[in-house]
């Protein structure tokens, strides 16, 4: 019987210092989280987690807004990342307060550019200018690229067709 109680003993002692030793690391975590936090301020750096950051849905994909005026109020440009699902198209619009750059990563898109077509593929980039119309549409693969604004405070305005 003895040697039960040394086991229980010695097995309470065991979860009591894994539980310690948990809320230590937790705690280190939190603290250099926090002191990153700072730091990063302290330097006027914004940072971006891509897991965190929310996704706009729409009929044609998504985009998801990694830096901005909303996100950032000392952003100087915005930064995003847009998909566009298979067959499907975006409206046509224009940004009144600044040029588009988009860099394809991935697939593949037609973009109207005015009244003209190009394609754009993975590796391509393409310059939109202030206050051109223009839209992309896909055929059989969707098309993943960066979209970056040279303002941080990025402006949409659909055209009528």
């Amino acid at each position: 019987m003895a040697w039960r109680r040394v086991f229980w003993f010695a097995a309470a002692a065991a979860l009591v210092s894994l539980t310690a030793d948990a809320q230590t690391r937790a705690a280190e975590a939190d603290a250099a989280a926090k002191t990153e936090k700072g730091n990063r301020e302290a330097m006027g750096i914004s940072l971006q987690k891509y897991d965190q950051v929310e996704v706009q849905e729409f009929p044609w994909g998504w985009i998801r807004w990694l830096m901005n005026d909303q996100l950032d109020p000392a952003a100087e440009m915005t930064f995003g990342l847009v998909y566009i699902k298979p067959h499907q198209t975006n409206p046509l619009h224009i940004h009144p307060n600044s040029a588009e750059y988009l860099h394809v990563i991935e697939g593949s898109c037609e973009h109207r550019i005015g009244d003209r077509w190009v394609t754009v593929k993975a590796g391509d980039t393409l310059r939109i200018p202030l206050g051109v119309k223009h839209n992309a549409r896909t055929k059989d693969e969707p098309c993943r690229a960066v979209i970056v604004y040279d303002t941080g405070k990025r402006r949409m305005e659909v055209v009528p067709e």
